[in-house]
């Protein structure tokens, strides 16, 4: 399935349902048929399979999340929701579903979905703080939110991540102008003005 997976994303949407024809039974070509699919502007064929996917497999995260993604990426978000909803109650741990779900939330943006949001994208960082993604729609949601300071110290570890040591160093003076001294937030500014500058000043000799 992974390399069915792959095949589906890199390769022409020509190339794949060649490789995995339409007489092919298996999941994985079924999988990999799906994604050729939808890359091809072909969604209901691309829906009608992961439909019969999820009826053989109802409980596979990846399943739901491909659904979602087909979905999403065809500007379906009311749709697309429920998928990200049962991929992330199937398999809570992984971070990249809970930025999956946190993404149409935002996009959706409504005040329980930001909520909502910021919970998904705060605990995909636990798992995983190097996802220069999860900073950036954490900035969107926070700054919707009205959380100005916290918007701003997710932006700066977005640049951090990025090596944009200069945008970097601007959103954590920004984000420490906003919080309180010495709270949690403005403590990580302070981390990232000077992670930042250092980074800048190596990169200037």
């Amino acid at each position: 399935r992974m390399v069915a997976k792959l095949k589906g994303f890199i390769n022409p949407p020509s190339r794949t349902l060649r490789d995995y024809p339409a007489g092919d039974p298996a999941i994985s070509a079924r999988y990999a048929r799906a994604m050729a699919f939808h890359r091809d502007a072909r969604m209901d064929e691309a829906i009608k399979l992961i439909d019969g996917l999820l009826i053989q497999a109802p409980d596979d995260p990846y399943f739901h999340e491909l659904k979602g993604q087909i979905m999403f990426e065809n500007g379906r978000l009311k749709d697309a929701l429920p998928s990200y909803e049962r991929a992330v109650a199937l398999r809570p741990q992984q971070p990249l579903l809970r930025v999956a779900l946190a993404h149409v939330q935002i996009e959706l943006n409504s005040p329980e979905l930001i909520k909502a949001a910021i919970n998904h994208l705060e605990q995909a960082l636990r798992y995983d703080r190097f996802m220069p993604l999860s900073w950036q729609l954490a900035a969107t949601a926070y700054g919707r939110n009205g959380q100005r300071g916290l918007s701003a110290v997710a932006l700066a570890e977005h640049h951090l991540l990025l090596g944009r040591f200069q945008d970097a160093r601007g959103q954590a003076r920004r984000a420490m102008r906003a919080l309180p001294e010495n709270s949690p937030g403005w403590l990580r500014g302070q981390d990232i003005e000077a992670a930042a500058s250092r980074s800048h000043e190596r990169e200037a000799r």
